[in-house]
């Protein structure tokens, strides 16, 4: 599968809240960073992120998919009950960056924009 594929599955699998479908996507040795405030190593630290982001219900709003060799990158939004409970509507990614190598997701990079870094900090 291509890596763009293999991204639209991990939004489709995420946004469905299907643990189990994400976790099938991961390589064993994967990185999941929101760089300045959370890194994941692994498919066990990773699964605990994907857990708590399907309780509290997270949606992944995408913009197009741009593909690069073996990544592929986009800008999100991400909304989920947590955050409306602490009155944040929604937070934005400037970028998103998904790695895949061998049909497997081996690194992600979620960067956020500044005013959601702030608004995140302030409540967390």
């Amino acid at each position: 599968m291509q890596p763009k594929e293999i991204t639209r599955l991990y939004l489709a699998r995420h946004n469905a809240h299907d643990v189990e479908g994400v976790m099938a996507l991961f390589a064993d040795d994967a990185c999941y960073e929101i760089p300045g405030r959370l890194v994941r190593h692994g498919r066990a630290e990773i699964r605990l992120t994907e857990e708590w982001e399907a309780a509290v219900h997270d949606h992944l709003r995408v913009g197009d998919l741009v593909q690069a060799d073996h990544e592929v990158s986009f800008r999100a939004f991400a909304s989920n009950d947590w955050l409306r409970a602490e009155g944040v509507d929604e937070l934005r990614y400037t970028s998103m960056t998904i790695e895949v190598r061998d049909d497997r997701i081996t690194h992600i990079i979620a960067a956020l924009a500044p005013e959601s870094f702030r608004a995140i900090e302030h409540v967390h």
